[in-house]
């Protein structure tokens, strides 16, 4: 699990990547991602090795391998990948939060008779920490743009106001419908106003002139809304940028509440 770690922290690009094939104790072979351009990780190990070497390995794996995100998509995913090869059991750092993937990868894996294990809650944190561009997933702060996954309840986040300044605002997102172009933003009760009308963040000047406090906004691309709980010294500007089958892509803003 260290070693994948080590690998995984060569990645100059997001999300890191490291992977580390071993059988009886010794290392077969290592590889992460960008080691090979536009070549995932655990491709990038398994190509140094032959199919005997390969049979009834261990592979280490940092990140959840990835599935077929489309039908009749030329390239075999890493999951099938694993399946295909004859590796007896692949050890996963964290699940990948893209919400087409999220869980996708570790089911497949099971379902095909791969023994599937974790690495322990510390090296996992470790993992977590360094393995996405934004650091932890549930927490974003001053300003900025992300895409996050939407699924089952949701997903919460914590907006910080700035690295230094750890006041903070709890939003989240559910009820994603991409068939309907919309997912819901919520706080506490009564901190969401629609912005209606505003077309960007430079359009409000005074975050109370819009009407019509609730407890949550159902956005629609484009659509800007202000989180201001009771008796916060800052607010946040949010915007939905794009809305995709599992994910979202949204823009935010602090600014304190003079």
């Amino acid at each position: 699990m260290k070693l994948a770690i080590e690998e995984h922290l060569k990645c100059d690009e997001y999300p890191r990547v490291g992977v580390v094939v071993a059988k009886s104790g010794e290392v077969l072979a290592t590889g992460h991602r960008g080691e090979t351009r536009s070549v995932h990780a655990e491709r990038v190990a398994l190509r140094k090795l032959t199919d005997d070497e390969i049979q009834g390995a261990t592979v280490f794996t940092t990140l959840e391998p990835c599935v077929e995100l489309h039908e009749g998509q030329e390239i075999k995913s890493c999951a099938q990948l694993l399946i295909d090869s004859g590796v007896n059991e692949v050890v996963i750092g964290v699940l990948d939060p893209n919400g087409t993937i999220y869980s996708q990868g570790y089911r497949k894996l099971l379902e095909n008779n791969i023994n599937v294990s974790f690495f322990n809650r510390k090296l996992r944190a470790a993992v977590e920490e360094e393995t996405f561009e934004f650091g932890d997933i549930h927490k974003v702060h001053g300003c900025g743009k992300r895409r996050i996954p939407v699924v089952h309840s949701g997903t919460e986040l914590e907006v910080q106001f700035s690295e230094k300044d750890e006041r903070i605002i709890n939003i989240k997102w559910a009820t994603l419908q991409p068939a309907h172009g919309c997912v819901d933003l919520s706080s506490n009760n009564g901190a969401v106003r629609v912005a209606s009308g505003a077309r960007n963040f430079g359009d409000i000047s005074d975050p109370m002139i819009f009407r019509f406090p609730s407890h949550f906004a159902r956005m629609n691309k484009g659509m800007v809304a202000i989180v201001k709980p009771a008796n916060t010294t800052f607010y946040v500007l949010i915007q939905l940028v794009e809305i995709f089958e599992n994910d979202i892509i949204f823009k935010w803003e602090v600014r304190n509440d003079n």
